[in-house]
């Protein structure tokens, strides 16, 4: 897997797990096209990092058990018609801004928002 296959699917698991809709891990690792070890070990990483992820058996899910903000960065800027050489030291990746939200239950189902 490349890099930029693999901010692909940290996006979408980070998605999932914000939205508490990740399935089993097996499931998971099946959506993501990635084997469940390697599920594990992304999630060990973000642990790492002081993101506290959880598993519910209960509703077959990877939930955040803190409030937290993922921010995945990426951009590609086409530099060649660029008149400022200085203008290089300011450039920054675009943003998109993940934080936690619950899921709610009605009448013994759990919907993803």
């Amino acid at each position: 897997m490349n890099h930029l296959e693999f901010l692909d699917k940290l996006i979408v698991l980070e998605k999932l797990i914000r939205k508490e809709c990740t399935g089993t891990p097996k499931e998971l690792a099946n959506r993501l096209h990635i084997s469940r070890s390697t599920v594990y070990e992304i999630i060990d990483e973000l642990k790492l990092r002081g993101v506290e992820i959880e598993y519910s058996r209960t509703h077959c899910t990877f939930y955040y058990k803190n409030d937290v903000m993922i921010d995945i960065r990426f951009s590609i800027k086409d530099l060649t018609n660029i008149d400022n050489p200085e203008e290089l030291k300011n450039i920054s990746g675009g943003m998109r801004f993940f934080s936690f939200r619950p899921i709610f239950q009605t009448e013994g189902f759990y919907f993803c928002k």
